[in-house]
C-alpha cells in the first residue's frame, strides 16, 4: 500500500511542474494475493486529474467463465426446468464505480456508446437447448443473478475526489472481491468526465493469485486436472484407511 501511495507521490511531483494532467493511474499490472481463509480481498484505486469540475467512472470486469441458466416452466401446479442456456466467457464479476450518480455525470446515450453498466454489458451467444425462448430473457436472468450474488454491482458516488498540490486532483476508492473470487487478471478502465462528455481514458490490470503454497495447489490442480483428481482419490482412500485402522486399534467406537 504505502508502495503505491509513494508511486502515485512521485507521478504528482512530475506533473507539477508540467502542464496540466490528463488522467493518471499506475499503468503496471498489479499483483494482488488472496490469503487463505479470509473472507473477501481488498482492492484500492487512485490516481490524479486535473482539478476542477471534473468526474470519474471506473470499470472492473473479472476473468472470463462459463454460465449455464435453466429455464423454469410451471406445469400443472410443478416448476421444471428443461431450458438450458449455456455462455461462455460471462464475466465472472463487474462492478462500475463513479464519483457521482451516473445520470448526473453524463446521458444515456454516453453510457451506451461506452458500454458502462450492467445492461450494457455483452454476454455473447448463447447456446440454447430445449427452448423457444429468446435471448434476452435468458440475458436478463442471468445479470439478475448475478447481481442477486454479489457478482455484478454497480456502486454510485463510492470513488472520493480530493483537492491535490497546484493544478492536480487525486482520486480513490476501495471494494472488496467476494470470496472465491475467480484467479485471474481483472480489466479495470478509467473514464474522465467534464460536462457530459468522456474527455480521457486509461486502462490498468489487477492479476488476482493465491498466495503461498495454496498457489502452487491452484496450479497443479488446473494445468494437471486428470492427475490431480486421481491423487486426491488416492490420499482420500489412504486418510480413510488410517482412520479406520486407528478406530479397530484402540477400539473406538
Amino acid at each position: 500500500m504505502i508502495k503505491d501511495y509513494l508511486k502515485l507521490f512521485l507521478l504528482i511531483l512530475v506533473i507539477t511542474a508540467q502542464a496540466p494532467l490528463d488522467l493518471v493511474i499506475d499503468t503496471n499490472e498489479r499483483d494482488v494475493e488472496i490469503q487463505p481463509g479470509i473472507s473477501g480481498t481488498k482492492i484500492v484505486l487512485f490516481g490524479a486529474i486535473p482539478s476542477g469540475k471534473r468526474d470519474i467512472i471506473i470499470e472492473v470486469v473479472g476473468p472470463p467463465k462459463n454460465q449455464a441458466m435453466q429455464e423454469k416452466r410451471r406445469y400443472f401446479g410443478f416448476w421444471l426446468g428443461r431450458g438450458k442456456s449455456y455462455y461462455k466467457n460471462v464475466p465472472s464479476y463487474y462492478n462500475l464505480l463513479s464519483s457521482k450518480p451516473l445520470d448526473e455525470i453524463t446521458t444515456q446515450e454516453g453510457l451506451n456508446k461506452l458500454g458502462l453498466g450492467i445492461e450494457r454489458l455483452p454476454l455473447g451467444k448463447a447456446d440454447i437447448k430445449y427452448s423457444t425462448t429468446k435471448q434476452f430473457k435468458f440475458d436478463q436472468r442471468l445479470r439478475s443473478e448475478m447481481f442477486k450474488n454479489g457478482l455484478f454491482i454497480e456502486k454510485e458516488e463510492n470513488i472520493i475526489l480530493r483537492s491535490g498540490p497546484g493544478k492536480v486532483g487525486l482520486f480513490k476508492t476501495e471494494f472488496s472481491l467476494p470470496p472465491n473470487s475467480l484467479q485471474g487478471k481483472y480489466f479495470v478502465r478509467y473514464f474522465l468526465f467534464q460536462n457530459g462528455d468522456a474527455i480521457s481514458y486509461a486502462e490498468g490490470i489487477i492479476d488476482l493469485k493465491q498466495a503461498g503454497f495454496a498457489r502452487l495447489i491452484w496450479i497443479f490442480a488446473n494445468k494437471f486436472a486428470l492427475l490431480y483428481g486421481i491423487i486426491a482419490i488416492i490420499l482420500s482412500g489412504l486418510l480413510g484407511w488410517v482412520v479406520s485402522l486407528i478406530f479397530s486399534r484402540y477400539k473406538l467406537t
